[in-house]
């Protein structure tokens, strides 16, 4: 078997009791700026645990992306989108190279900012799990507005890939 599939039985979704208003008045984020930020929440944690800094993944961010897009779209919150995907599925339509074989996921909606995410992330012990994992080795990012919650963020890891941003 060449994936392990961990976020599914221990990662909780996060959802705040917030109202998903924007972290600072009159300034909206660029999605590009969130997953920036959503990649770098995790290595943050993990450099404070002692841990190597995950490497960005071009193939991880769009399959995160995707999910994030589409639960926004769709109006559903889950690990499992209504295709019946999970985390691993949605890797693998990026794959094309089939490099990664462990892969994890955290999904949060309706935080103002991807600090706050990221917070709500860490103080939660499944995903904190996932961010700690040390056996990860890459990150994608992926962020949407829109949907019930009004903002969507995805974190996907997996160990694999290729330096040269895969």
């Amino acid at each position: 078997m060449r994936a392990a599939l961990t976020c599914l039985l221990i990662c909780a979704a996060l959802v705040p009791a917030s109202d998903g208003v924007a972290a600072v008045p009159g300034k909206a984020a660029s999605a590009a700026g969130i997953e920036r930020a959503i990649r770098g929440c995790a290595n943050r944690h993990r450099e404070a645990a002692g841990l190597p800094p995950l490497r960005a993944s071009g193939v991880l961010g769009k399959a995160a992306r995707l999910h994030a897009r589409n639960m926004a779209a769709r109006g559903f919150f889950d690990h499992e989108d209504p295709q019946g995907r999970g985390p691993l599925e949605r890797v693998e339509i990026f794959d094309t190279r089939h490099e990664f074989f462990f892969v994890g996921e955290n999904i949060a909606a309706g935080y103002p900012s991807a600090a706050a995410t990221c917070q709500g992330w860490m103080q939660s012990p499944g995903h904190r799990e996932n961010i700690l994992n040390g056996d990860y080795t890459r990150v994608g990012g992926g962020f949407a507005r829109g949907g019930p919650y009004g903002r969507y963020y995805v974190q996907v890891f997996a160990k694999g890939g290729q330096p040269d941003g895969g």
